[in-house]
């Protein structure tokens, strides 16, 4: 069975095929992991399942089933985090859950696999959820002991993935994000959810 087939007719212009059957929606695709603290160097999402669904949405690893594909037009890479309370001290220098962030993303690696081929890699730091709330500070207390609630995100327009690139049915695919100088010191663990930004096609119910 020819791997590609069926597809949107609208996508022939990246693959030889035709489209049969088949109605296109917007879509996204994500799955969430956590990296552990000074010890993490590779995750790769997007191989679990039968996991809660703000956790991942993928029916089966690494692949989606015939007649399903998904056209990826933006990659977002979101850490969810909560906001955090910090003990500043006198010294008014303190680790934080926004440093945590600039760390992952200042040295961490996104590589896309699809098939055999491999695509990037993109720094992290390239690739931002672009939505949500962004880095804030609010600072109270006494000058001994000043509390901080702060919160960070990536900000910024979304990468566009241009020309967009297709994951047929039944097609291996997962992305890696990796440290490859050293796991990152951090003030604790963190979740970070990959998600594609795009079109599914899918069987006319």
């Amino acid at each position: 069975m020819d791997l590609n087939n069926p597809i949107p007719q609208e996508w022939t212009s990246y693959v030889t095929q035709a489209a049969v059957g088949l109605e296109i929606v917007p879509s996204m695709l994500y799955d969430t992991l956590l990296y552990t603290d000074n010890t993490t160097r590779e995750l790769t999402f997007f191989q679990q399942t039968n996991v809660a669904r703000d956790v991942s949405n993928l029916k089966q690893p690494g692949m989606l089933s015939n007649p399903q594909s998904f056209l990826i037009q933006n990659i977002r890479i979101y850490f969810r985090q909560p906001v955090t309370t910090t003990d500043s001290g006198a010294a008014g220098a303190f680790p934080s859950s926004i440093n945590n962030i600039v760390l992952l993303a200042n040295t961490g690696i996104c590589t896309l696999h699809i098939g055999t081929k491999e695509y990037g890699p993109w720094p992290i730091w390239t690739l931002p959820a672009s939505t949500f709330m962004k880095g804030m500070l609010a600072v109270a207390g006494a000058e001994a002991a000043n509390l901080a609630h702060e919160y960070g995100q990536l900000d910024g327009p979304l990468y566009p993935l241009f020309p967009n690139l297709m994951i047929a049915p039944l097609q291996n695919f997962d992305i890696v994000l990796s440290w490859p100088t050293a796991a990152v010191d951090l003030t604790g663990n963190v979740t970070i959810q990959v998600l594609f930004d795009g079109q599914l096609a899918r069987a006319v119910q």
